[in-house]
């Protein structure tokens, strides 16, 4: 038979035990620090109600939330040249720059600007941001890493498609030594090797980086072996396990605090085997890789410019250690700088000399392209300083769109002497043009520079004297 007892009747029933216990001193074991409060609670006519601490979760925005497209910032093309985009630059940070527009806006709209300027004005950071969008300008990024893809960890472990970056030769290599082997049973990295990349320079002529080429680059790169084909071995030798990690790839310490740390071994680099004494190749020492010269051929597209770097993928270094994927080769190019031309982009620049009297007459001039030589007629009071705009006669723009301008700007030439009659004829012109009559027998004094008279010689030649006889 169960005895039941009502609410309030089990509330009076605690406080009376309790403060029964109190007076007897019995010893006993504090279960709650909230009794002493339950004794001074009065008989309640509902059931306690119990609180419990909510957790709130909230979404906030991703930390390197992408950014905007630099060329919808600055409102130009994705084939915009440099002097286009630092033109628009220069007009839109006159436009929003807090001191002179008071919007409230104006300031984020001028870090705008200025953040997508300092990508495109950099010809490596606009690179990148064309061939791997916004992701390139996130702290720490690496292309290689980005190209590999998902190959972190992807032997098999159940963890394909995750890459936690990093190419051969970087620090991430530490993380993917101490845990690739779990991913893999046990033989150390998931992603396939990869060789280092090669830096090499070529130097080309203005013409050439305008109008494109082929060029030939030497360079020295690391190469399998050819007569052990990379084995390292002797014809009819074999590798024999590691003795240090007994074939493994990896080798495994104890810490401290019972866990293991796994790490690829030092003598076999991850392999498993090494070459025995007596068995290495004559040609590379065991070692299966050679330094080789080598010689390719490098297409300079039309439009290059200095400092521009072309990618030649997988003719860089092999790797190291085992099979793998071959590195980039990247070619830096020197242009030589033009004695006829100045270049702005695609735009170029001709400074002609021409002589006063064409200059007041008018006629035709000779100026210099990347075609050849035209004939530019020029109008009669040509001044000096005065620009005339040859269209289509620029460099071609760099992705194949177009031509730039050829601006001509004319420089007047005086000449440093003239004949009697040139004299003249020019004194002729200017009295003309001042309204002076010259007469025969007025006469001015002429001075020199030295302010001293000028003899004529004409007038002051004395005559000879007659023989008295």
């Amino acid at each position: 038979m169960s005895c039941g007892l009502s609410k309030k009747g089990f509330s009076t029933f605690l406080a009376f035990n309790s403060c029964a216990r109190q007076s007897l001193k019995v010893q006993s074991r504090t279960l709650c620090s909230y009794r002493s409060r339950c004794l001074r609670l009065k008989p309640a006519s509902s059931p306690p109600r119990l609180v419990v601490q909510k957790r709130h979760i909230h979404a906030t925005a991703p930390c390197g939330a992408a950014s905007k497209n630099p060329y919808e910032v600055l409102g130009v093309k994705p084939d915009a040249t440099a002097a286009e985009i630092k033109k628009t630059y220069f007009a839109l940070a006159r436009k929003y720059h807090p001191d002179t527009n008071p919007d409230k806006g104006a300031r984020d709209k001028f870090v705008e600007i200025q953040d997508a300027y300092d990508i495109l004005k950099d010809e490596q950071k606009r690179a990148a941001y064309d061939q791997y969008g916004p992701a390139s300008q996130s702290p720490g990024f690496d292309p290689n890493a980005y190209r590999a893809g998902g190959q972190g960890f992807g032997g098999g472990g159940g963890f394909g498609g995750f890459s936690f970056g990093g190419g051969a030769g970087r620090n991430s290599d530490l993380f993917d030594d101490l845990f690739g082997a779990f991913a893999t049973g046990g033989r150390g990295k998931g992603s396939v090797p990869r060789g280092s990349d090669i830096e090499a320079t070529i130097n080309v002529s203005f013409l050439e980086a305008c109008k494109g080429t082929k060029k030939q680059v030497s360079y020295t790169s690391i190469v399998d072996c050819d007569p052990c084909k990379g084995s390292g071995l002797k014809d009819g030798m074999q590798r024999t396990t590691c003795s240090a990690c007994r074939g493994t790839g990896t080798r495994t310490f104890a810490l401290d605090s019972g866990f293991q740390m796994a790490s690829t071994c030092s003598s076999c680099h991850g392999t498993g085997s090494t070459v025995p004494r007596g068995a290495e190749c004559n040609s590379c020492k065991g070692m299966g890789k050679l330094r080789s010269k080598q010689t390719t051929t490098v297409q300079v597209p039309i439009g290059s410019e200095e400092g521009m770097t072309i990618r030649i993928p997988a003719m860089g270094d092999v790797p190291l250690q085992g099979r793998g994927v071959k590195g980039d080769l990247f070619v830096r190019l020197k242009v030589t700088p033009s004695t006829v031309f100045h270049r702005q982009g695609a735009q170029l620049h001709f400074t002609a000399k021409i002589p006063f009297h064409k200059a007041l007459l008018g006629g035709i001039v000779r100026v210099p392209t990347l075609d050849g030589e035209v004939d530019v007629r020029i109008p009669g009071g040509t001044q000096q300083g005065e620009e005339m705009v040859l269209k289509g006669r620029g460099v071609s723009h760099l992705h194949g769109n177009g031509h730039g301008d050829l601006f001509v700007k004319f420089a007047l030439q005086l000449p440093r002497t003239m004949t009697k009659r040139q004299r003249e004829l020019l004194q002729a012109y200017a009295n003309d043009v001042e309204g002076v009559s010259p007469s025969k027998n007025s006469k001015t004094e002429t001075l020199s520079a030295e302010n001293e008279p000028l003899k004529e010689e004409d007038d002051e030649k004395e005559e000879p004297k007659r023989a008295t006889g």
